[in-house]
């Protein structure tokens, strides 16, 4: 499919290659709108053979270009085309379809006569499927493909009665042929896992769907080139049109602020950062937000897009208040165990495709996460600071007192004081662990036992709840309601002091990952407690010595900081959750680090994932990578890739772009309204320039320069450095 590795998107469409990330063990290669895969299969043969895949080039996140050569043809005749004497081109660009410029150039001493065919297939298949979630339900019918002379339109029908279509257009006539059998009845049976679920499961493969070959007679002259245009039009069922670009709700391109240093490495991986969140950034039915990753996450996500919208407000303020806009028009009503839904829950993922809306998935929305509603009140705090934004308080401040009521009633399951989750949602289509962490086995004691069942309690989740009610009584302090910031201080101080109790580890130095469902400690080495120190929960005596535990060499592997410690019987570098790195939660702890004033271990890690960055051919951070010790000094000083991460990943991406936040030292100081700047640069970086962005409404930008032992600030709106520092200027970039 096109190339190897070559991932695409243009808002809802996206194309990923032959890239082999599926955890089902089938190709993920396709290209999709709607959880559906509207396209399986588009190669080309040359005279009935295949060609060699020379160059994927990724041009641009819609874009790209693939290079092809020649193997050995025979031609009717007899005579022989030598190897790499044609060169085959595809020109790919995304939009509301893909339009593939296909050039076959001719190398060869002599006119040739050639046979080219483009062989084209759609399953149609549900992502989940793909995935490997077995079907329970009726399947629908691979329709024979249509031919015309111009085009094939591949079709299916669901057992819902909605049709799908994907139609391809040629400006050359073919002569179409149809291949293979369009019954979709499945055979032979496989094993599954799925990483964030509790799936393990034997299930059926599918018969291939037919087939349709278009052939293109090309009579190309020695040195000349044949060239045939092609485009690709998905119709997904329900009959809406595939959107061409992502925007925001007010119809324009998001604009996010710009970073440049004077590290030329460094540019180009926050630019790759910046512009994969660009890619991301997907205008779903229900509105416009980060998509979480590809090729399975394209789909509208709680906690992951809360987590980037926490990453991004300092460049991009227009994205988190659209998600809190979209999340919130979501927002649970009613009691579902099905869905884990509850009365002011914030949803964990919608999905879009046939498994859904015939209810064998419950992701229409699922609510399955403890973390995302306090998130959701913990985002929207942080962007009314950062924004000053008076029309999205009113708005959405009933939806924040809805989310509060949940975290007080329903997130508490057994009335201690805690948030807990227990999955309602039958086994195996409902997940067990509901965290960030949520494979089935991210959760064990140090003994090596799985914590018990029952209502779990995460160490992070009630971070973050003290986190949204600090940060919220200081929004609605600023505003004058003096009563409601003393009540929210009040229940953030109780979580604290039940944090600090039931959860601390003295003789560790450290919080226990969680409290299981005989609320035991978990008293796993674990990456979740860094958490703590992002949401500014634990003393700075204790914040001290967790800083101190993390830079541990059985937590911090070189590459940054593992999921869980190499000293557990648990730990495996190569498992989802159970000792691999993660760039978001890595990025969430460096925060912590340096508002507890550990400038040197947050640029500690900030370095190693911008090492990690360096070493992928795009400059680009995964999903997660494996955790695996790092060999300074090391010939191939790169980390060893997790093989089925995801990559773009939302909240990998915006780990790049808190990191510079982190070095910067920004603070909305909501009392004073001013951006505080209290710059800490890593060694390798001596100049940091932001444009353009919106501060408390206003505009801003701001340039950091070291000078000796200390930093030239200039800004340019309401942003100041905090009193006592030295060298700061105020003056209007260019």
């Amino acid at each position: 499919m096109f190339g190897h590795d070559l991932v695409l998107k243009s808002d809802e469409l996206y194309l990923v290659g032959d890239t082999n990330t599926d955890p089902s063990g089938e190709l993920a290669a396709g290209l999709y709108v709607r959880d559906t895969r509207h396209l399986s299969r588009f190669s080309i043969i040359l005279n009935g053979t295949p060609l060699s895949l020379m160059s994927a080039q990724l041009l641009h996140s819609a874009g790209a270009a693939v290079t092809a050569a020649n193997r050995t043809i025979t031609l009717p005749d007899g005579s022989v085309v030598p190897l790499l004497s044609l060169a085959l081109e595809q020109h790919i660009q995304l939009g509301a379809e893909i339009e593939v410029r296909i050039a076959l150039r001719n190398f060869s001493d002599r006119s040739l006569t050639l046979v080219l065919e483009l062989e084209l297939a759609a399953d149609f298949r549900d992502l989940f499927e793909i995935r490997g979630f077995p079907r329970t339900g009726r399947r629908g019918r691979v329709l024979r493909p249509g031919a015309n002379p111009d085009r094939v339109t591949l079709g299916y029908l669901g057992p819902d009665g909605l049709p799908a279509e994907t139609i391809v257009a040629f400006d050359r006539p073919a002569s179409i042929a149809v291949a293979g059998d369009h019954d979709t009845g499945t055979h032979e049976e496989s094993a599954v896992f799925l990483p964030g679920s509790d799936l393990v499961t034997q299930r059926p493969a599918p018969v291939a769907p037919p087939r349709a070959v278009a052939s293109f007679s090309a009579v190309v002259p020695a040195g000349e080139v044949w060239e045939l245009r092609t485009t690709v039009t998905p119709r997904p069922a329900g009959g809406s049109p595939v959107s061409p670009v992502a925007t925001l709700a007010d119809g324009r391109p998001p604009r996010p602020a710009t970073i440049t240093t004077d590290n030329g490495f460094f540019n180009r991986f926050l630019h790759r950062c910046a512009s994969d969140l660009g890619m991301l950034q997907t205008s779903f039915p229900g509105g416009s937000l980060p998509a979480a990753g590809i090729p399975w996450y394209v789909a509208p996500f709680g906690r992951d897009s809360l987590i980037v919208g926490l990453q991004t407000l300092h460049v991009a303020p227009e994205r988190a208040a659209d998600t809190l806009r979209v999340l919130a028009a979501r927002q649970g009503t009613r009691d579902d165990p099905w869905r884990d839904e509850e009365p002011g829950k914030i949803l964990h993922e919608v999905r879009y495709g046939e498994m859904a809306r015939l209810g064998e998935i419950p992701h229409t929305p699922y609510f399955g996460t403890a973390d995302a509603t306090p998130l959701f009140v913990l985002l929207f705090a942080e962007t009314i600071a950062w924004t000053g934004d008076e029309r999205l308080y009113r708005d959405l401040l009933p939806n924040v007192r809805r989310a509060l009521e949940w975290i007080e009633r329903h997130g508490d399951r057994d009335g201690d004081g805690l948030v807990e989750y227990e999955s309602r949602s039958p086994s195996g289509v409902g997940i067990t662990h509901q965290g960030w962490k949520d494979s089935h086995d991210s959760l064990h004691h140090r003994d090596g036992r799985p914590a018990s069942t029952g209502a779990i309690a995460l160490v992070e989740v009630q971070a973050y709840v003290y986190a949204a009610y600090r940060r919220l009584a200081e929004v609605v302090a600023g505003r004058g309601d003096a009563a409601w910031a003393a009540e929210l201080r009040s229940r953030a101080e109780v979580v604290r002091r039940a944090v600090e109790e039931r959860f601390w580890l003295e003789d560790d130095g450290f919080y226990a990952q969680a409290l299981d469902g005989d609320k035991v400690p978990v008293a796993a080495i674990s990456s979740n407690p860094g958490h703590l120190l992002y949401c500014g929960l634990p003393s700075p005596e204790r914040a001290a010595r967790v800083a101190h535990r993390l830079q541990g060499p059985d937590v911090d592997a070189g590459w940054g900081i593992r999921t869980l410690s190499s000293a557990m019987p648990t730990y495996n570098p190569m498992s989802y959750h159970n000792g691999s790195i993660w760039p978001h939660d890595n990025s969430l702890i460096a925060a912590g680090l340096r508002a507890y004033g550990y400038a040197d271990a947050a640029n500690a890690i900030g370095t190693a994932l911008f090492n990690a960055g360096q070493a992928d051919p795009l400059a680009r951070l995964p999903e997660l990578y494996c955790g695996f010790d790092r060999a300074e000094g090391s010939e191939s000083d790169a980390p060893v890739a997790y093989p089925v991460s995801c990559s773009p990943q939302a909240w990998a991406a915006g780990a790049g772009q808190l990191l510079v936040r982190v070095m910067l030292g920004l603070h909305v100081d909501i009392e004073r309204a001013r951006l505080l700047v209290d710059p800490a640069l890593p060694p390798w970086l001596n100049e940091v320039t932001l444009k353009d962005m919106s501060v408390l409404g206003a505009a801003a930008s701001l340039s950091v320069r070291r000078d000796g032992g200390d930093y030239v600030v200039e800004t340019e709106g309401p942003i100041e450095r905090p009193a006592g520092r030295q060298s700061t200027t105020a003056a209007v970039l260019g």
